[in-house]
């Protein structure tokens, strides 16, 4: 989910129906052009703090650079923004619905292997408070303090073996690609993230594509690979807004898709950006072990960003420590999973009801069924298939 923002303006003063944007991160800078109260869909390239270190009721304001049309960049100060998406390389976190931007708190760092938890998470969608609750779905309040209980006297589900971690990833990249995208040549410019590419719709607003294109330009000799380089790799290092009707682009990125560089460097990708990180963030610390607890969390990174707050909700649903052992703490694997999958499906259920789009029930649907079903170990049917969405199946086994 990109980070975007909107011009919020002066709520309480319609009047006012465009904001001054800066050519830097302070009032002693330029005003390069007015933005409309209303704009939306701007996507996020950088937020400083106020270089003058001027503050409101002691918190700093933060300025956010944004990419405007027609090429252009722009500063604007935070209390007159609403921002959106996976703000977490800009030291916010994932927020699920469009926010005041003042009203959030940003982290300069955040440390590695660590966890950010949406604080909006934890509010239960029904009930008003001063954070709006998130979209997708709602999450559980917290279980009251108390002792874990104790474990069921059944058996975890097996473990993932050693020898076929290589199977559960390929497994679990087959699963998501079958929700994100129909293959490696996948393509589309309708939504905020300007450009999506690819079997996991890697986009230009984010780092997604960037890191796609770098990776394949540095292996490939082809023509294709030296026009991306000579007229599109700067433009995509800057996020250009222009790109999305560029119809060359998306020729050259759909033929480059037929080249094997090119699908190595997004499975490539994919590994780095999400798979390796929600195996250091949340599946390891967490002792998560089963082939479909493993595919389970990494499409959820793909799907919200790898440090969103279903973890952190299902946990408190169970009653047991943030980011504890399973078995450990005193709940199964089984436990965490079934309840992390709930609270997925409740998020998919509530944004195709509010958007009027009843296909995005599948994914929570899907994980949902495969529990139900027991297949932990991800073995699909006799020949190693999983049946997705509408009909399409995907090799989970026998590679």
């Amino acid at each position: 989910m990109p980070f975007t923002a909107s011009i919020r303006g002066l709520p309480h003063n319609p009047s006012i129906i465009e904001v001054n944007t800066r050519t830097g991160p302070s009032t002693s800078y330029d005003v390069p052009l007015k933005a409309a109260v209303g704009a939306a869909g701007l996507a996020v390239l950088d937020v400083q703090p106020d270089e003058n270190n001027t503050r409101f009721q002691d918190k700093v304001y933060q300025w956010f650079q944004l990419a405007f049309p027609d090429n252009q960049r722009a500063w604007v100060r935070d209390d007159l923004l609403a921002v959106q998406g996976d703000g977490v390389r800009f030291g916010y976190d994932v927020i699920n619905e469009s926010t005041f931007a003042f009203a959030l708190t940003r982290r300069d760092v955040i440390a590695p292997g660590e966890e950010v938890i949406n604080p909006l998470a934890a509010v239960p969608a029904p009930t008003p408070a001063p954070a709006p609750a998130p979209t997708p779905g709602p999450v559980p309040s917290p279980t009251p303090a108390g002792p874990a209980p104790a474990a069921p006297d059944v058996p975890a589900p097996a473990p993932t073996p050693l020898e076929d971690s290589e199977r559960v990833r390929l497994a679990a990249f087959n699963i998501t690609e079958g929700f994100e995208g129909s293959g490696y040549d996948a393509y589309q410019n309708h939504d905020a993230g300007i450009v999506s590419y690819g079997r996991f719709q890697f986009t230009l607003a984010g780092s997604g594509l960037v890191t796609v294109m770098r990776k394949y330009i540095e292996r490939s000799r082809s023509q294709i690979a030296a026009d991306l380089r000579a007229a599109y790799l700067d433009r995509t290092q800057n996020h250009d807004p222009g790109l999305r009707h560029d119809m060359r682009l998306r020729e050259l990125l759909i033929a480059a898709s037929r080249e094997p560089e090119m699908q190595l460097a997004q499975d490539e990708t994919a590994t780095e950006l999400y798979w390796n990180v929600v195996q250091n963030l949340s599946v390891q610390p967490r002792g998560i072990r089963t082939p479909l607890g493993q595919a389970l969390v990494f499409d959820m990174g793909i799907n919200f960003g790898p440090r969103h707050g279903f973890l952190g909700a299902a946990e408190r649903a169970i009653g047991v420590p943030p980011r504890s052992r399973l078995i450990e703490n005193g709940r199964r694997e089984e436990d965490l999973i079934r309840e992390l999958a709930k609270l997925r499906k409740q998020s998919h259920d509530r944004q195709a009801e509010r958007d009027r789009l009843p296909g995005l029930k599948q994914r929570g649907d899907f994980w949902v069924n495969l529990i139900d079903q027991d297949d932990w170990l991800l073995e699909g049917d006799d020949e190693g298939m999983l049946v997705v969405k509408q009909g399409r199946r995907v090799r989970v086994r026998n590679f």
